[in-house]
């Protein structure tokens, strides 16, 4: 297979067993090679940078960075790696937040390796990929911008207006214009009729 079919792979996940298991399943892909792995969010972009690779395949769940604040350091900069997150997660919150145009794979840690090879496939060649048990509004669907949907996702976990500001690496007066225009987008009275209208469309 021509060099240039191959699609390079960078992985991050805390969990080192789940790492290396699902390294020894790729190498039997000829066309999926895994350049290089990282067990945070600090490395996953160390190697990134390093390697450049096509695909970015990452848990949402690290220690120290979670994959949606990775997707924002790499948001904006000279990279075109492509994101496919990973997770055990399909609760609101992170099904709002995986709609985001900068992420363009969504695939539950118990899916059948099958399927996580097609995302990687799938997302390599242009194309969105979610696992099939789930149903994530495609980016333009919903009328909330990404910034706003990540705004939602923190009052889905409970966060205030200053724990969001620092959660998100912005001001408190741009989380309550965020909010506000949330509240006006959904046509609710406040944060909590927002996120049950959110819960609902995704059922």
């Amino acid at each position: 297979m021509a060099a240039s079919k191959i699609i390079r792979v960078v992985m991050a996940d805390d969990h080192r067993m789940f790492l290396d298991g699902l390294r020894r399943l790729f190498e039997s892909e000829a066309d999926i090679n895994v350049v290089a792995t990282a067990s945070n969010g600090e490395g996953a972009l160390t190697e990134v940078r390093k390697h450049r690779p096509d695909i970015l395949l990452l848990d949402i769940d690290m220690p120290d960075m979670d994959g949606f604040a990775v997707a924002d350091r790499l948001a904006g900069s000279e990279q075109d790696t492509r994101i496919v997150l990973l997770t055990i997660h399909n609760e609101l919150p992170y099904l709002l937040s995986a709609s985001r145009e900068d992420i363009q794979g969504f695939v539950l840690k118990d899916a059948a390796f099958d399927d996580l090879v097609e995302a990687i496939r799938c997302v390599h060649a242009g194309e969105r990929y979610v696992s099939p048990s789930l149903e994530i509004p495609s980016p333009g669907e919903a009328s909330l911008s990404p910034r706003e949907n990540q705004v939602l996702d923190c009052a889905a976990r409970g966060l205030t207006t200053d724990e969001t500001a620092r959660h998100l690496g912005i001001g408190t007066k741009t989380v309550e214009t965020h909010r506000a225009h949330i509240i006006r987008k959904l046509g609710v009275h406040n944060m909590t009729e927002a996120v049950h209208v959110a819960a609902r469309s995704t059922v």
